[in-house]
Parts: C-alpha cells; structure tokens; sequence
C-alpha cells in the first residue's frame, strides 16, 4: 500500500498536545513546503526535517509530483531555498526528474551556486551526473553582468567552483571567454545598486543615477525606500515605478514584502500619501483580476503567541502579519465579509458588538494597508473554536442569512478548546451545518506547516502559503474545479 498518497482523517495530537486531524502525505509536504524558508525558526520547532523526511518518501513512490511541486514552489509561490531542497532530493533519489527540476528553478545566476552547496551539505559528494549536465547547461544562460552580480555573495561555493565540478563545454566563443573570466577572477565589477552606495556613499546624486539606469531591481528598490529618501533623491520616480501593474507582476513580490516596506517608512516616519498610495496600488495590483467571492463569508485571523514568531532571524514581518494581510486582502474579494481576530476565550480583537464578541466589517475599499497596520496582536493561547461559537450565537440571534463559509487564517496550532482535549473544531462545523447551512464551507488557510489540521472530510479545503495565489482556490474548491494540491498535480513545466 501507498504511504505516501494514503488518505488519513485519523486523530491524532498536534505539537501542543490537542486534538487534531492528520494531513495525508500530500498535504502535509505541500503545506510544510510552502510554508518553509529553510534554516529559519518557528514558534514550535522548525519543519526542515520534515520537508526532507516527506519529500524522501514522496520521490521514491510519485517523482513526477515532487518535481512538479519544487517547480510551483519556485515559480509560483517564489519560494527559494525550499525549492532548492527539493531538486537536491530528487537529484540524489531519481535520475529521470533531475534535469527537468532543474531547469525549471533556476531563475537567478545564484540559484545554480545554492542548489550544488545544497546538495552538498545534505548528501556529500559525488554529485550526480544528471546534476552535473544540467547545471553545466544553465550556467550558460547568463552573461557577464548576471554572474559577475551574484559572484561570491554571501555564498560558499562560487562560480569558478561550479565550472571545475561541472566542466560545461562552452557553447561559443562569448561563453568560452566568460568561463575564463570566472576562472581566473577577471569579471569586470558589475554596476549595482550595493557596488555604487558602497563606492560612493548613500547620496542624492547616486540614487538618481542607479534609479535612471533602470539597472535596480524591483525588490531593491522596495528594500531601500528608506534609503533612497534619507539621500533626497527623486522618490517619486521610485514610487512610479513601485505602483505600476506591469513591474509588480513582473517582480514576483510575496505580498508581505509589501507590507513589510510599508511598516518599515512608517515608523521611521516617512510615510506620505503618495507612498501609501504606491504601496497600496502595489498589493491591488496583484489581486486585481481574482474572481470576487460571493455570498457571506466569515475571515477568521489568528492573533495568538505563536503567531507572533517572525518568519526568518533576519525579517520584521510575523506570522500574524501575513495572516492580517492575507485577511484583508480576503475580505477586498468576498461579496459580504465579517472578520474576527481569535486567539483564546475572553480575548477577541477590534470592536466588540452587542452580543460581546469582537468582530470587524471591512468596506471593498477600504485601504490593505490600513487594515492591517491596525490589527491588534493580543499573544495569548489558540482557541479555533471561537469564530465558529461566534457563528453559531450570531446567526440565531441576529436571523441573518447564514454564512456560506468560513476561511481560517492560521498556525493551526489548538492549546484551548470549547470542550476539552480531545475535542476539534470540526464538531462546530458540523453543527452550524445541521442548524444552518448544510452546504458550509472551511477554507483553512495553513501558514506555518507543523503537519496537522482542526478540519475533515467533505466541503473542506486545505491551502498553504503566505502568497495571494492561495485565494483563488477558495472559488476553485466550492466549484469543484480543483484544489492546491491538484494544481500541483497538474502543473506543466518543460
């Protein structure tokens, strides 16, 4: 019998010690997959192991699904690091997906240096020929200008390794003449934003020049607002480009990337309307052309402690941040949208209304940004039932159409419950069906993988990530039409 595609609702105990739900094999890769930047900390223990425990057993049973999944986790959901993971597994366990894994997930000179020093911490050497191939195919694809960019940055092993490992054949004369650059540390100092500031210091004038050159990247000039404003240089050509449609679709920025700028010039204080305006048409840019959700829906945002746990040692952005955000976005889409913020009983965030419960009603155009950035984080324990009671004692009192569904944004992570320990929210679900609405829905949006869930069985819908791309499949779902999982499996890469 399969291990891997084996389906499981059995219960089982999540990292606290309370009831919950098993993913099957799928799920639980996908969910810790798309949740994952590799080598950081969470709140409850990392989920590397995991990741490289699941993806062993899922390449050994179904290659073709882990190949497909480092490629949408790469292209898609522009996870990195995760991706790279994944193509050193499938390099050391199936020979036939190598080089179309890594094909797929190389976008950047780099991503070729971090997949062989990857490879290398997890399975030493020798490096699999079929690796080799590919790798020595796609380092040709860059020029100078790319390889001389992400030469020795912050990495341990450098291009020159790579060409001693791999002994690419050139492809012509121009790629004969750069690997002889590269070999004898001849690359010519590329122009860039960080070789310009480091030379000539952070000014007015050096700024105007990078920014006029259009030789700084999206992502940089989203990271150094604060910077280039500090100079005095000409923010407006910035926020010009900031805010148009075309770049922001063209940058692959995660949405919190977004937010996170739009923090960071807060509090320094640098936040004018045109910035905010900037940064705003930049989230909407990206949601623009979703389908609307229709009907009545209830957003629930977890606000507990272990939300609080930034997602990397080096990033200001929180777990809660991206499930605020993800909220609002959710509730810009849905036709008719309550949004409560959970986290144990007695301590529900925003305004309460007169049955007690503390609940929040965004306008369509109400500003992301905004609703985000006063979001209240109360760090207490996780009780996920509390949306659901809210349901329940709203819609008998008020006698107002029923809710059509429910989108929980979450760790997953239960350490209070109605009833007990060995209760799981899916008992309340399945009373507000009985008493409301047969044909409810759960969407529950997981952001940190820890490989558990309070939901099963039918009209449920698992999502993982911390990008927008997660919203579509509420609609899919309920239509019928697929879910994450499915796209996964369906997936085309060359």
């Amino acid at each position: 019998m399969s291990k891997f595609n084996q389906k499981n609702t059995d219960k089982t105990v999540n990292r606290e010690g309370y009831a919950a739900y098993k993913m099957d094999g799928k799920e639980q890769l996908v969910s810790a997959v798309l949740t994952t930047m590799f080598k950081e900390p969470k709140y409850y223990g990392s989920t590397d192991s995991d990741v490289v425990r699941l993806a062993t057993v899922c390449v050994r049973e179904n290659p073709e699904f882990l190949s497909r999944l480092a490629c949408y986790a790469r292209n898609e959901f522009n996870m990195r690091s995760v991706s790279h993971v994944l193509a050193c597994v499938i390099a050391h366990e199936a020979n036939r997906y190598t080089r179309k894994t890594v094909r797929n997930i190389i976008v950047r000179p780099d991503d070729i240096t971090e997949i062989m020093e990857c490879y290398l911490q997890m399975y030493g050497k020798p490096f699999p020929n079929a690796l080799k191939r590919e790798i020595a195919k796609q380092i040709q694809c860059f020029d100078e200008y790319a390889v001389a960019k992400y030469n020795g940055r912050h990495q341990t092993m450098k291009f020159k390794d790579i060409l001693r490992i791999t002994h690419p054949t050139p492809k012509n004369e121009e790629t004969e003449a750069l690997f002889r650059k590269i070999l004898d540390d001849t690359l010519e100092t590329p122009y860039t934003w960080e070789t310009e500031v480091s030379r000539r210091g952070n000014t007015k004038e050096v700024w105007n020049e990078l920014i006029a050159s259009g030789k700084v990247g999206y992502m940089a000039l989203l990271r150094n607002m604060r910077n280039i404003i500090k100079s005095g240089a000409d923010i407006e050509a910035v926020l010009k480009i900031i805010s148009s449609r075309e770049q922001v679709l063209k940058s692959r920025q995660l949405p919190f990337r977004f937010y996170s700028a739009y923090l960071m010039l807060q509090q320094a204080g640098f936040m004018t309307p045109d910035i905010h305006n900037a940064l705003e048409q930049a989230i909407t840019a990206s949601i623009e052309n979703m389908e609307p959700v229709t009907g009545r829906t209830l957003i629930a945002i977890d606000i507990s402690g272990s939300m609080s746990a930034a997602i990397a040692r080096n990033s200001t952005v929180r777990c809660n941040d991206i499930a605020a955000l993800l909220g609002a976005i959710s509730s810009r889409l849905c036709e008719d949208a309550v949004v409560c913020c959970f986290d144990c009983a007695g301590s529900w965030s925003a305004v309460p209304d007169k049955s007690g419960y503390m609940i929040k009603r965004y306008g369509k155009y109400d500003s992301i940004l905004d609703i985000c950035s006063k979001s209240r984080f109360n760090g207490g324990g996780t009780d996920m039932s509390l949306p659901m009671i809210y349901a329940l004692e709203k819609d008998e009192t008020a006698r107002i159409r029923p809710f059509d569904r429910v989108i929980y944004l979450s760790d997953n992570e239960c350490n209070n419950s109605y009833d007990g320990f060995d209760r799981t929210v899916q008992e309340l679900i399945e009373k507000y069906r009985l008493k409301y609405n047969p044909d409810f829905w759960v969407h529950g949006v997981d952001l940190q993988g820890y490989g558990t869930q309070q939901f099963c069985g039918r009209n449920f819908n698992l999502i993982a990530g911390w990008s927008e791309k997660v919203l579509p499949f509420i609609n899919l779902a309920e239509k019928g039409a697929g879910s994450l999982t499915k796209a996964i499996e369906e997936y085309e890469i060359e």
